[in-house]
C-alpha cells in the first residue's frame, strides 16, 4: 500500500464512501497461497495441464517457492486474476448477500506475497442506531443470527459429518489429505458425483491446513515487554467456546457459536475459491468500522 501518505489518501476515499453509502457491513481478508497454486506456477512458465493436475507435476514446496519468488510478475498476474474473479462472481454475485459497494487494498507480506483487505457494503440502508432499535425485535435477532451463521463459520462441525475424500476421477490428482497440500488441489467440480460431500471434505482440509491459528511474532507485534504488559495475542486467540449464537438486545453484543478455540473465521465458498487462509468479520457498530478502516 506504499507510504503513510498513500494510506492516508486511501482512508480519505473510504471516508468519502462511508459518507455516500453509510458504514460498511463486512471486513474481509483474502490471502491466496501463490506458492501452492498451479495457476501461479503456470503463469510462471511451469508446464502444467490445468484441466488435469497431476501431483507429481507440482514439485516440492521448496521448488514451487523458488519458482514463484523468481517470477514476481507472474505472481501478481495470478493474484489479480484470482481476486478479480472472486470479486466479480462471488462478492458481487451475492455469496455474502446483495452488495452495493466494496473497497479493497492490497498489501504484501514480508516474503512478497500479496493479500487483500476488503470492506463490503451490503445493500441496505440501516444505520447503527437503526440496527440497535431493530434488535429489540426477537424475529429480527433470529434472522440476523441465521444470516451471520450462514456467511461466517467459526468451526468445522457443519462440514465434518458430511465429508468424503474419495475422488471419482482417477485421472486427476488424488485428494490424499496426509500427503497433498490442499491449496495445490483444484476446487471440487460441482458437476462431479457426491459434490456436496467432496466440497465439505475440501473445506475441512483447507481450514485445518490454513485457517487454524498458530501463535507467532506477528501476533505479538504490538506487545511491549518493557512496559510489563501481559503477553496476549492480538488475534485474541484462543477464543472462548460458545454453544449457541446470541445477540444481547441491551448492548448489541453479538456472540457467535464456536466449538473450536483456534479456527479463524471463514466463509466456505470464499476459502474454497482462494485455497488459503482468510478472515471475515461482521461490522456492527461505528467503532468497529473505525477500527477496521484504520487496519487498512
Amino acid at each position: 500500500m506504499g507510504s503513510t501518505y498513500s494510506r492516508t489518501a486511501l482512508r480519505t476515499r473510504i471516508h468519502a464512501l462511508i459518507y455516500n453509502q453509510g458504514l460498511p457491513s463486512i471486513f474481509l481478508t483474502l490471502n491466496p497461497a501463490d506458492i501452492h497454486s498451479p495457476v501461479a506456477l503456470y503463469f510462471a512458465g511451469a508446464k502444467l495441464d490445468l484441466d488435469n493436475i497431476q501431483i507429481e507435476q507440482l514439485m516440492t514446496t521448496y521448488k514451487r517457492a523458488e519458482i514463484i519468488a523468481s517470477h514476481p510478475v507472474a505472481t501478481a498476474k495470478f493474484f489479480h486474476l484470482l481476486i478479480t474473479n472472486i470479486l466479480d462472481t462471488m462478492i458481487v454475485g451475492g455469496v455474502l448477500g446483495p452488495v452495493k459497494a466494496y473497497f479493497g487494498t492490497v498489501e504484501n507480506q514480508g516474503r512478497g506475497s500479496l493479500h487483500l483487505h476488503l470492506l463490503i457494503w451490503l445493500d441496505h440502508d440501516f444505520k447503527p442506531c437503526d440496527l440497535k432499535e431493530k434488535i429489540q425485535n426477537v424475529d429480527f435477532r433470529e434472522k440476523l443470527k441465521a444470516y451471520l451463521e450462514d456467511i461466517i463459520k467459526e468451526d468445522l462441525d457443519e462440514f465434518k459429518g458430511k465429508r468424503t475424500f474419495e475422488n471419482p476421477d482417477t485421472t486427476n490428482a488424488s485428494r490424499n489429505e496426509s500427503k497433498t497440500i490442499p491449496a495445490c488441489l483444484p476446487t471440487p467440480n460441482p458437476s462431479s458425483p457426491n459434490f456436496a460431500s467432496r466440497f465439505c471434505a475440501d473445506i475441512v482440509q483447507l481450514v485445518e491446513s490454513n485457517n487454524i491459528h498458530k501463535h507467532s511474532d506477528t501476533g505479538y507485534k504490538y506487545w511491549n515487554a518493557n512496559q510489563e504488559d501481559k503477553k496476549t495475542c492480538r488475534m485474541r486467540m484462543p477464543r472462548k467456546l460458545v454453544s449457541n449464537s446470541t445477540i444481547d438486545p441491551a448492548t448489541g453484543n453479538i456472540c457467535m457459536r464456536r466449538c473450536d478455540p483456534w479456527i479463524n473465521n471463514f466463509n466456505e465458498y470464499l476459502i474454497a475459491a482462494g485455497r488459503s487462509n482468510m478472515d471475515i468479520k461482521f461490522i456492527w457498530s461505528g467503532s468497529d468500522a473505525k477500527a477496521l478502516v484504520y487496519n487498512i
